[in-house]
């Protein structure tokens, strides 16, 4: 089950981003229901979303309060995480997953050259990998690869890929209005997929590319290059 609280605290004006979050949210068609809770000194939101945690809106509110902090952590099976936003800025972000490695590379000009998430299971590394214009599951075993369609993965494959794609991808098909500003401030083209705004200011200063695989892993990317991305 997947589960997330988002807390705001600090001696400013509550209520004010109580009321400014409100009208965010009703905006966001593909917000996702909540329970709100009150405090001394504080506001606390409690979501079991279906697609994530919709940090766009906490964002964006919490740049015009920015006296205020905003923390959310979430967790769903073996993955959880944390992040930290104030004065409209993650400024803090923690993510853990048992047995799971990312690699991920973006071009000079924006574009997700090739993003994954390899977990271990039964021996074997399964995940999920998105480009620019394509996405897939996969399963990779003593050298060879099974590619999985994006509408029938199991709940292992779904597992690997939440997190993944909670912290670091974004799709057109998303509002997304924070990103999209961004992306409209690096000059950057939306396409089908693409890496969040603050993972993208990262690489962009660490070269292009970030990677965190094993060696069974980097076979499994081998694999999917060769496979995937260059047969398409």
């Amino acid at each position: 089950m997947f589960t997330a609280v988002v807390r705001i605290s600090g001696a400013g004006r509550l209520a004010d981003f109580r009321e400014h979050l409100r009208q965010l949210m009703v905006r966001d068609p593909d917000a996702e229901d909540y329970s709100e809770h009150h405090g001394e000194g504080f506001l606390e939101y409690r979501f079991a979303p279906r697609r994530g945690i919709p940090f766009p809106a906490f964002t964006e509110a919490s740049g015009e309060f920015p006296e205020l902090r905003v923390e959310a952590s979430w967790e769903r099976g073996s993955l959880h995480g944390r992040a930290v936003i104030e004065n409209g800025r993650l400024v803090e972000q923690s993510q853990a997953d048992d047995g799971a490695g990312v690699d991920v590379e973006v071009a000079e000009d924006g574009r997700l050259v090739l993003g994954m998430v390899c977990r271990t299971s039964a021996g074997a590394c399964i995940g999920y990998a998105a480009a620019a214009d394509r996405h897939t599951y996969f399963r990779h075993s003593e050298g060879v690869i099974e590619l999985v369609a994006p509408d029938a993965p199991d709940e292992a494959l779904e597992d690997a890929a939440f997190g993944f794609v909670d912290e670091w991808i974004w799709y057109d098909e998303e509002e997304a209005a924070f990103e999209r500003a961004r992306y409209a401030g690096y000059g950057y083209p939306v396409r089908g997929a693409n890496l969040k705004s603050e993972k993208l200011a990262q690489l962009r200063a660490s070269g292009g590319r970030f990677s965190s695989l094993d060696a069974q892993a980097r076979e499994a990317r081998a694999r999917l290059i060769e496979k995937w991305l260059k047969r398409a």
